[in-house]
């Protein structure tokens, strides 16, 4: 038990002393590569990128060996006397840390198997080659969507481009991994911030498949609800309505409960649509349910309505935390 305390430790110190030599402090940037770097967009994220990878690689592999690969590969970054040379090092050095295959099977539709409820992420790739393949992506998030073409250049195994169609010098990079998945990173608070509004993004775990792969949302799985049993109440209590609730999904937060009798309280709304697409959900540890849905009035233009059920089926009151939350919307 002491000798793990004492590895850990090591570890520790390590990581500690070790990582801060790769990541670039630009307030205190010395030299013409820093400042290069600091001074370049792209640059700037690419070293974020791999600073990132990085730390999860320290985490995951024997410590000595990412230590002496990453500082072989911070001296050959500091050789570089172009911004050209320098992307090409982050490249090379992110394609270490990934141990990207030699082969990979880029041709296929790709779904991003990461994204939550209500976002997501399909990639088409097509004419890949030695050196190069064209993409079509269509990206979502609530009502907000995004479609994204180019093409896109291999090096180092990887896929690289800032020349999307009609996305300015938004940057991606495709990475294939050994299990077979393609990962994806953009610099979407950047370059890419305009061309996928609304805190869409392309970045995430891409599957090979048809169709989307992600198994089906639940309230259980979307922690809305703390058991199976509490959905499967509150399922045959919605009835038909139990996949709007799902839909709206997209951005869930906890509230206070208003009525002061311990009750958990959950806001549910859709991310672009929240005054037409939204729900509140408020239930007991004894099982008790109050919610509120509320979508668009299909007979009247601009209008919506709001359902309510619950399980006390006596009450005549309505719960003030539901009360001021449907007022929100009356007014």
């Amino acid at each position: 038990m002491m000798k793990q305390v004492q590895r850990s430790i090591l570890f520790i110190a390590v990581i500690s002393c070790v990582f801060p030599v790769l990541a670039i402090d630009c307030d205190k940037a010395s030299s013409i590569v820093e400042n290069t770097i600091c001074d370049t967009p792209q640059l700037f994220w690419l070293d974020g990128l791999l600073n990132e990878t990085y730390r999860k690689t320290m985490m995951a592999e024997e410590t000595n060996s990412a230590v002496q690969r990453m500082q072989l590969w911070q001296r050959s970054r500091d050789a570089c006397t172009t911004n050209r040379c320098l992307r090409w090092a982050y490249l090379q050095g992110l394609s270490e840390l990934y141990h990207v295959p030699e082969t990979f099977s880029w041709n296929g539709v790709w779904w991003n198997t990461s994204a939550t409820n209500g976002n997501g992420g399909k990639i088409t790739i097509s004419n890949a080659n030695e050196w190069a393949f064209d993409f079509t992506g269509q990206v979502w998030s609530g009502v907000y969507k995004s479609t994204l073409r180019g093409n896109v250049r291999i090096y180092k195994g990887q896929g690289f481009t800032d020349r999307i169609a009609w996305g300015g010098k938004c940057t991606v990079l495709f990475i294939p991994r050994q299990d077979g998945k393609l990962e994806i990173n953009s610099d979407k608070m950047g370059s890419c911030k305009l061309l996928m509004p609304g805190n869409m993004s392309i970045d995430g775990e891409y599957e090979k498949a048809v169709s989307d792969p992600r198994p089906a949302a639940t309230l259980l799985s979307l922690g809305v609800f703390p058991s199976q049993t509490l959905d499967d109440r509150f399922r045959q209590l919605a009835d038909k309505d139990y996949q709007q609730y799902v839909r709206v999904a997209n951005n869930v937060r906890y509230v206070e409960d208003q009525d002061d009798m311990g009750a958990t309280v959950l806001i549910l709304s859709l991310k672009g649509a929240a005054n037409r697409y939204a729900a509140i959900v408020m239930y007991t540890s004894t099982g008790k349910i109050w919610a509120m849905l509320v979508t668009p009035d299909d007979s009247q233009e601009n209008s919506i309505q709001l359902s309510y059920i619950t399980t006390e089926k006596g009450e005549t009151t309505l719960p003030k935390t539901l009360t001021n939350w449907r007022n929100l919307f009356l007014n």
